[in-house]
């Protein structure tokens, strides 16, 4: 099937490597554009992101029948606006594979369309919430810091060197070799976007 690939990631710093590494060779899919954009799909609407709305036009100019994204979330994650583009699709006859449920909706001969829609439906709304728990839990913690009289950075007057601060993050190299996003490192390293960009920084500096 003729397809179009979109991803997304929600920052500067991420990478959409992985997303296109993933699903390029699909078998059963002949991918004829690739359209990556880097915004945040939870403050910003469908309809104020230019890239997915290319690529949405691409579909519709070039007479194709199936988009391609590796999780609900990349489409967006304000479950409405997310089930309302999934309907727009169904009219124009548009298909829509997502990777990590490793199923293609809005197929005309689709048996379990509701099954389907009420799982998308769920996948979006935790998309929303974990959004919502990760920003809570790290306002929450510098509150907490500063209630204490604590800093909320490195202690003031300290200095350490590339090859420690590298060396303590080793694992956070690793996985951005490997092509992940910062959001993924996070939840694996357990660190902060802050210390993903510091890494990389470092990393990019020719000694």
């Amino acid at each position: 099937m003729k397809s179009i690939l979109y991803t997304r990631v929600s920052s500067k710093d991420q990478s959409t490597t992985r997303q296109v590494n993933e699903m390029k060779s699909l078998a059963g899919f002949d991918i004829v554009k690739v359209f990556s954009e880097k915004v945040s799909g939870f403050s910003v609407s469908v309809s104020d992101r230019p890239i997915l709305q290319k690529a949405l036009s691409y579909l519709k100019s070039n007479d194709l029948k199936c988009i391609m994204v590796s999780e609900v979330s990349r489409l967006g994650r304000n479950t409405h606006e997310v089930l309302g583009l999934m309907e727009e699709l169904k009219d124009q006859g548009v298909a829509i594979y997502i990777h990590n449920l490793g199923t293609t909706i809005n197929k005309p001969d689709s048996s379990s369309e509701i099954f389907t829609k009420l799982i998308v439906t769920i996948m979006a709304d935790l998309a929303r919430l974990e959004s919502e728990q990760m920003s809570y839990r790290i306002k929450s913690g510098i509150r907490a810091r500063k209630a204490k009289g604590l800093t909320t950075g490195r202690k003031i007057g300290s200095n350490e060197s590339r090859e420690k601060f590298l060396s303590k993050h080793s694992d956070i190299q690793k996985y951005l070799n490997k092509g992940y996003s910062s959001r993924e490192i996070q939840k694996l390293c357990k660190c902060s976007p802050n210390t993903i960009k510091k890494v990389k920084d470092y990393d990019s500096i020719n000694l």
